[in-house]
């Protein structure tokens, strides 16, 4: 079951969608959806002088009129992209910080309302605190005592979550490549045809597919959020006795979203993986986590990969928490006897040697955007650890079949970070002219470009330039395992840049310089 949010306020019906050159769908070209408010409850009108400028805002940025102070933000057809314009309008109205995540849980105007009197007086926003030690607890009918475990050297059938997403398709293919195994693909969809064919859809568009994958990948159709992925008791059962090992890769990757909204795919569909893993037969788990799972402190000292997970109440942002939450029931699994290997990357780029990327996310969004600018902030001794998907997908694969792993977290971090500037450089040398403004002046020049992809994460980037505190990741485990291997970081610099950029021209996501 959806959350609110997530469900359809209203629909229209197409002969065709409209595209774009490259066969993406044109979302700027796909018409208003027209009608009526339908409402489940009576119509209530604003009150209060707040009431009614908010009520106003929700109008003039959704394309509504008449909107009571019920209405759900997300029912009158809001979404991610049009809450980040609510936020700075409600910001510019009111001279009060209001965080994104609140326009989710408080998406009415009768409840932001509130917020908002309580902000005026306050004059700072306190959320109340989650104890993530408290969520981090794993079900206790998770229980591993008398269910016979025999670790099997060459599994033939293999659990997949996460394999529709960037890292999960490379590893769906790393394992159709390396092994001999049946890979069973936990996907969302109607029906086993449309899940398999969402999976062959997903291989072609990176040129991962090959006929000989047609026998070999079955999707199971189900989801994280549900309890036993929402099987039935037969299905379940049987999928229970016939996998061998289990790579959990699925997880929501939003870092605009709370952890409240996070929860239920990131931390408890774990759980529901960890409870796979303990049914019938005990089958060792390889988890992908996150280097976010570390709160970014002062420290002249890399962190190690044996580190514990601590300080939660540093994480910022519900993807960091969650995934917290999530790597540390998978500790709390291994602690009652289940195999578990943990692997942290850091931020996945596109692949090394085709440019392929993900042009969604943040990376691609923020050197697209600051192209498009011709402009990008002065951010003082901000570095980032990047890691090409490909390095990322065969290190994984190939660490997991080492016997030695289990117990084990890996970190798939670059051993050198890049500087921003190193960034910078490398685009104006490859043709694009931006320079290099101070972050105020830099912010107020993205506020003012709502149609800059970058616009929608603007709410993540404070109206005062952060003082960054950098971490780095001891990668040991990871660089012992894989030497004498071909697999290895690959270099970033202008080279891979170019790459990239290639990428970005070809696929029409970034015009030619």
């Amino acid at each position: 079951q959806l959350p609110e949010y997530m469900v359809p306020s209203a629909f229209v019906t197409l002969d065709t969608l409209p595209l774009t050159p490259n066969g993406k769908v044109d979302h700027k070209a796909l018409p208003t959806p027209y009608g009526t408010i339908i409402r489940e409850h009576e119509y209530v009108a604003p009150h209060t002088t707040n009431e009614e400028i908010i009520a106003n805002i929700f109008a003039e940025v959704l394309g509504v009129q008449n909107v009571g102070i019920y209405d759900n933000f997300f029912e009158l057809g809001g979404h991610s992209l049009i809450a980040t314009q609510l936020i700075l309008r409600l910001r510019q109205s009111f001279e009060v910080e209001i965080p994104l995540r609140e326009v989710f849980e408080s998406p009415n105007v009768y409840d932001l309302a509130k917020l908002i009197e309580h902000l005026v007086i306050e004059k700072d926003y306190t959320s109340e605190p989650i104890d993530l030690e408290a969520e981090a607890r794993l079900d206790q009918d998770i229980q591993l005592s008398g269910t016979p475990i025999q670790l099997v050297e060459k599994p033939q059938s293999i659990f997949l979550t996460g394999a529709t997403g960037f890292l999960g398709i490379y590893l769906l293919h790393e394992l159709l490549q390396t092994t001999s195994a049946t890979i069973y693909c936990l996907v969302r969809s109607v029906d086993l045809v449309s899940g398999r064919q969402r999976l062959e859809s997903k291989l072609r568009s990176y040129n991962l597919w090959h006929e000989s994958f047609i026998s070999r990948i079955i999707p199971v159709v189900g989801d994280l959020v549900n309890r036993r992925f929402g099987l039935s008791t037969i299905e379940y059962d049987t999928l229970a006795e016939k996998i061998d090992v289990i790579y959990h890769n699925g997880a929501y990757v939003n870092h605009l979203w709370s952890y409240n909204l996070l929860k239920q795919v990131n931390a408890m569909g774990t759980q529901e993986v960890l409870r796979l893993a303990s049914k019938i037969k005990i089958k060792p788990v390889h988890y992908v986590s996150t280097v976010g799972v570390f709160p970014t402190r002062q420290s002249s000292q890399p962190i190690i990969e044996s580190e514990t997970l601590s300080h939660p109440q540093e994480l910022q942002g519900g993807y960091s928490q969650s995934k917290w939450v999530a790597e540390k029931i998978v500790w709390e699994a291994a602690n009652r006897g289940l195999p578990v290997s943990i692997y942290r990357p850091s931020r996945i780029t596109g692949h090394s040697q085709t440019g392929m990327s993900n042009l969604e996310d943040l990376f691609s969004r923020f050197v697209k955007g600051c192209i498009l600018l011709k402009s990008a902030p002065i951010l003082n001794n901000f570095r980032d650890n990047l890691v090409p998907v490909d390095y990322v997908s065969r290190a994984i694969v190939h660490l997991s079949q080492q016997n030695n792993s289990f117990g084990k977290a890996f970190h798939l971090a670059n051993p050198e970070s890049t500087p921003l500037s190193n960034i910078y450089n490398w685009i104006r040398l490859l043709g694009y002219p931006i320079e290099e403004i101070d972050y105020d002046h830099w912010r107020s020049r993205m506020m003012k470009d709502t149609e800059n992809p970058l616009y929608p994460y603007l709410v993540i980037f404070p109206q005062v330039a952060p003082e960054f505190q950098w971490l780095e990741y001891d990668c040991h485990n990871v660089l012992s395992v894989l030497a004498g291997t071909d697999i290895e970081p690959p270099k970033v610099d202008k080279k891979l840049f170019r790459t990239y950029i290639s990428y970005f021209n070809d696929r029409e996501f970034l015009e030619l310089p």
